[in-house]
């Protein structure tokens, strides 16, 4: 049985006029809008020509007192579900661990280049350790509300653990696909909520075992099953928005720019998409530059050559940064990244490593991908791209416990 979130809101019960609407599902290429849907292949005809691309939420916010919402917001304290008006479930449906409400850090001036002013964002005080928890939050409740009894996804790592215990919580199976070397930690995680983990061949041929098994077994698919890669479940992408809210409920504005860790991109359109709705309800007056660090330079490449689709990187091997492993970027990445007037850097492992141990000897444990808006920071402030004026929020999405392999 799903987690019902305790405590009354009268403007629940109330459904007041001017509330925003779910209108359906667009297209981040090509602008078709469709009906919500529960698979993850994105827009049919952008897959036809060749350029696979995510469909993500799209509400009317027409008539909305952006003020009266964020006093609502504001007067709550219920994590992310505090923003409930814009998540894809209604309330009563809300699988929940109290989930967000992570708060701004500030990174000592000596652990970072500049003199800009850097604050981490700390996802790894989220239940299972994770930013994920915000995606499975609203992705199993949806699973929930429209009654499957299994999910299924592709993982070897915090995300297979944090649908997991979602789906534990929920009561619904949870079956995780798997690269065959999982690490222990992770695998043993998984199980211990309850998931069931099948290994596949390689990393490829997860895509393939999931679409089969989930298609014969009736399975809600809450990951991306395309080798060119697309998204993950747009639901799932709704509850990453909130993490835009809480910076600005915190900051007042919006910050000048975020920095987030990416590989397929789903928190980085979901920030996104939240600051751009934040923007049209009038709370802020501007939006932030995106900036994505990335392991491989796919969405670099993409910018510096005008591409439509990020180009497939050749993969390190070896590299202990598999949350942001992915050799190819997604087009739903690439426009954020000129929508916002953003910009993508490349990470090194040698860099990685060594943003890793100052994270370390400012306090922050964190998992090695999580490093990597440290470096890219770090790059741009070198190039001239922040004034010291600027605020820099810097995406913390897991800690340095997840992986056993990065400790001394």
């Amino acid at each position: 049985m799903a987690a019902v979130i305790a405590g009354s809101d009268p403007h629940d019960a109330e459904n007041p006029s001017g509330a925003p609407v779910l209108l359906g599902l667009r297209c981040v290429r090509c602008g078709a809008r469709g009906e919500p849907r529960e698979d993850t292949e994105g827009c049919p005809d952008c897959r036809a020509e060749g350029v696979p691309a995510a469909m993500l939420a799209e509400h009317d916010l027409t008539g909305v007192d952006g003020v009266e919402l964020a006093r609502r917001w504001a007067a709550r304290r219920e994590g992310m579900w505090s923003y409930r008006e814009l998540l894809p479930v209604a309330r009563e449906h809300a699988v929940t661990l109290r989930e967000g409400g992570t708060p701004l850090v500030p990174l000592a001036a000596g652990a970072h280049e500049g003199s800009h002013r850097m604050l981490l964002k700390d996802e790894r005080r989220n239940p299972t350790g994770s930013f994920k928890d915000r995606f499975y939050s609203a992705a199993v409740s949806r699973a929930a509300q429209h009654g499957y009894g299994t999910v299924a996804l592709a993982s070897s790592g915090n995300a297979g653990v944090s649908a997991a215990a979602y789906a534990a919580l929920a009561g619904l199976d949870c079956v995780v696909v798997t690269a065959p070397g999982i690490p222990d930690v992770w695998r043993g995680l998984i199980e211990l909520h309850g998931g069931r983990v099948l290994r596949a061949a390689d990393v490829d041929q997860r895509w393939e075992l999931l679409r089969d098994r989930a298609a014969a077994e009736g399975w809600a698919v809450l990951t991306n099953t395309s080798t060119v890669p697309v998204a993950s479940h747009w639901a799932g992408i709704e509850g990453y928005k909130t993490m835009a809210h809480e910076i600005v409920e915190e900051l007042g504005d919006s910050p000048e720019a975020v920095v987030v860790p990416v590989s397929r991109g789903d928190g980085f359109a979901g920030l996104w998409s939240g600051f751009r709705e934040l923007h049209a309800l009038g709370i802020v007056r501007r939006t932030p530059r995106m900036i994505a660090a990335e392991r491989y330079p796919s969405l670099s490449t993409a910018l510096r050559q005008d591409l439509q689709l990020p180009p497939e990187q050749s993969v390190e091997p070896g590299s202990l940064a598999s949350s942001i492993g992915n050799p190819q970027g997604t087009v739903m990445s690439l426009r954020v990244l000129r929508e916002s007037g953003g910009t993508a850097v490349a990470c090194s492992e040698t860099e990685l490593r060594t943003a890793t141990d100052r994270l370390a000897a400012a306090g922050v444990a964190a998992e090695i991908s999580s490093s990597a808006p440290l470096v890219a920071a770090d790059r741009l402030w070198r190039e001239g791209e922040f004034s010291p004026e600027d605020r820099v929020v810097s995406l913390i999405t897991s800690h340095a416990s997840h992986q056993p392999a990065t400790l001394p």
